[in-house]
């Protein structure tokens, strides 16, 4: 995500910090696969790589403010992006059949991508309309795009408690 659209929410998440059941662990992003099968194994990055090195970069369009249905927790901006579908379907498959690995069932049916702002406490739940407001006020990009170009894979850093990127890989294909 460009640094013109992580800047705001995080802007939005250290302003607001009450709201927060916890401080957030990784800096604002789009999430394209959880963690299953995922290593710095070569057969793991091998397909990857293959797999971004086919990869044009695609559109990512940020929409509303949300939370989940089954989660009134988790406020995100909704995403459609006919490409990280592409994407996301191609690296669980790849994944789970190059690895053996099993995939969460969300991963194989049911993930929503989609960018989290705050995991919201109970107290802030009842404050939902003033969370949205100033979500708003605090310039969260809604309803806006962007260009993904890259592919980043992080790890949890136990000792930090924040998600690190250890490889990037950039989106340079033709399709």
């Amino acid at each position: 995500m460009p640094d013109s659209l992580s800047t705001p929410i995080e802007l939005f998440r250290a302003r607001h910090a009450a709201w927060a059941r916890r401080p957030m662990r990784s800096s604002p992003h789009l999430s394209i696969k959880g963690g299953a099968g995922l290593s710095e194994d070569p057969a793991c990055l091998d397909p990857l790589s293959e797999i971004v090195s086919d990869t044009a970069p695609f559109e990512v369009r940020l929409g509303n403010l949300a939370v989940f249905p089954d989660d009134e927790r988790v406020l995100y901006l909704e995403v459609e992006s006919p490409g990280w579908m592409r994407l996301h379907r191609t690296l669980v498959d790849t994944i789970a059949q190059r690895t053996g690995a099993q995939m969460h069932p969300l991963e194989e049916a049911g993930w929503i991508p989609h960018v989290t702002l705050l995991r919201l406490t109970a107290e802030a739940l009842e404050q939902r309309e003033e969370i949205l407001a100033a979500a708003i006020r605090t310039g969260v990009p809604v309803n806006t795009a962007y260009t993904a170009r890259i592919l980043r894979m992080e790890c949890l850093h136990h000792r930090a408690d924040r998600w690190k990127p250890v490889h990037t890989f950039g989106l340079t294909g033709p399709r």
